[in-house]
Parts: structure tokens; sequence; C-alpha cells
């Protein structure tokens, strides 16, 4: 039998539900390597279908010089302000 696209999945069943979320059910050909899991929006949707069922578009995950990304760096923490002077002193 030939997969599905490469991936093996052939059905997708998404359950929306009333808070914004919604459940992911990807059922496997091979009827038991099924994959359910949950998003918190629609762009957490796609991001989860694109993770189990695509592949990357051609310089995904490149910058405009056809280079890997460098991880994005933590923001610095704000420096410390100076202790304002005493009147007077």
């Amino acid at each position: 039998m030939k997969k599905h696209a490469g991936h093996g999945y052939k059905h997708t069943h998404i359950e929306h539900h009333a808070d914004g979320s919604h459940t992911m059910h990807h059922e496997h050909e091979d009827g038991k390597s099924h994959k359910k899991y949950a998003v918190q929006s629609l762009d957490h949707v796609h991001d989860g279908m694109q993770d189990h069922l695509g592949s990357a578009n051609p310089g995904e995950g490149m910058d405009e010089h056809n280079q890997p990304m460098a991880a994005a760096a933590p923001a610095a923490a704000p420096a410390a302000a100076a202790p304002a002077a005493m009147p007077g002193a």
C-alpha cells in the first residue's frame, strides 16, 4: 500500500471547541499509529498540520542569504536606573 503523501496519514479530523481551542486527530493508514493533540488557536492548527503532514518549503528556516537562521537570543534585561541624587548633597 502506498503511503499518503509520504506521511502515512489518510484522514485528519479537527474538533472546534467553544473556548477557541481545537483537538487535532490524524488517522494513520496502518490503523493504529494515530496522533491526537490539543492546539490553542487556528494558527496552532496550521502549525500542527505542517508539523505532522507537511514538508518544509524551499528556503524555510533560511535567512535572506540562504543561510540557516540563528536562534533568536533572549531579550536583555533592562538596565537598573542609577539612584537619584539626594537634595542638598
